[in-house]
């Protein structure tokens, strides 16, 4: 250390223990009383400067801890998000865009039917339900046709890249026709309600 700054500090320790001595011989002779008004105008003054320090310095080491906290909590699951938002997006990219949502049911059923000489004794109307950020949109359609013909349709429908299901089936035999089977059934997709979708 050097020798200057020695010599102050040596000063400054004198100064207080000159004073601590000064004040425990008043305090010795005369009591409390001479320190009563110095202390009455103090603490409060003490009080205030220590809360408009600590107040401020408080909320930021809260503010400090929280952000702390916060980061931890990322941190420990930021894997888990990455991996959830990219199984999230490989699902999106599965689905119709929403800007077909009107007709892309409808041409997939016609054109899968038409490659297997499948014509149509029925289709329904779409029909749309709000789940979440997603429309479950589906058709409900019969036809009359083998059984072959019917599986293969369904195989190619079920194997498509972009997300269908057949949801419900319903099958009878043809009264006219016995080597014919009659199918109902409803095919549904899901398509987000905001953009996305496709791939």
């Amino acid at each position: 250390m050097p020798p200057y700054i020695a010599a102050i500090l040596w000063k400054v320790q004198s100064f207080f223990k000159d004073m601590l001595d000064n004040i425990l011989l008043i305090y010795g002779e005369k009591g409390i009383e001479p320190f009563r008004k110095p202390l009455i105008i103090a603490l409060p003054t003490l009080l205030i400067i220590y809360t408009a320090v600590d107040g401020p310095l408080g909320r930021k080491l809260d503010n400090a801890a929280a952000r702390l906290r916060n980061s931890e909590t990322v941190a420990r699951y930021a894997d888990d998000y990455v991996s959830g938002k990219s199984q999230l997006t490989a699902f999106q990219r599965k689905l119709p865009l929403t800007k077909d949502k009107d007709e892309w049911l409808n041409y997939i059923i016609t054109n899968t039917a038409r490659s297997y000489g499948i014509s149509f004794d029925g289709v329904s109307g779409q029909k749309e339900i709000e789940v979440g950020n997603f429309l479950v949109v589906s058709r409900e359609i019969t036809v009359t046709t083998t059984y072959s013909k019917l599986g293969k349709w369904l195989a190619e429908i079920e194997n498509s890249p972009i997300f269908l299901r057949v949801v419900e089936l319903s099958l009878r035999r043809d009264e006219a026709n016995p080597r014919t089977v009659k199918v109902t059934f409803r095919l549904s997709t899901i398509i987000p309600r905001y953009g996305g979708g496709g791939s």
